[in-house]
């Protein structure tokens, strides 16, 4: 089992945290184009470019908006105490890459080092 300090457990809420923010942000540029693509078409029903300038304006609105609530809600949604420690016992299995991923980053911060990431990875994928 992977044992990490209190600084580590910092660094990995860190991480987790930044893949929250970067995840929401996402969504809201996402939502914000469809959006602001529909409302532009209506509002200027010049061929492509309402359609344009709304996608852009709704684009940009969006991802204020993903960056400045959505990875709070995705931390409410996913707390950082669930995804620390991959090979705890009983810990959920069912998606395998993100898991790998998150391994991953975690050993890129430094939070694990290599022979920490083999066990998990090893542990994680049952060999």
């Amino acid at each position: 089992m992977i044992k990490m300090t209190e600084e580590q457990n910092r660094t990995a809420a860190a991480v987790h945290k930044k893949e929250n923010d970067k995840s929401a942000q996402l969504a809201g540029t996402g939502a914000g184009v469809i959006a602001g693509a529909q409302v532009g078409t209506l509002l200027l029903p010049i061929p492509i470019v309402g359609t344009f300038t709304g996608a852009l304006v709704g684009g940009l609105i969006g991802t204020k908006i993903g960056k400045r609530f959505g990875g709070a809600l995705l931390d409410k949604m996913s707390p950082v105490e669930e995804c620390l420690d991959a090979s705890r016992p009983g810990a959920a299995k069912s998606n395998v890459p993100a898991e790998l991923e998150r391994l991953g980053q975690l050993r890129a911060a430094g939070v694990i080092d290599e022979d920490e990431f083999k066990a998990a990875k090893a542990k994680l994928l049952g060999l």
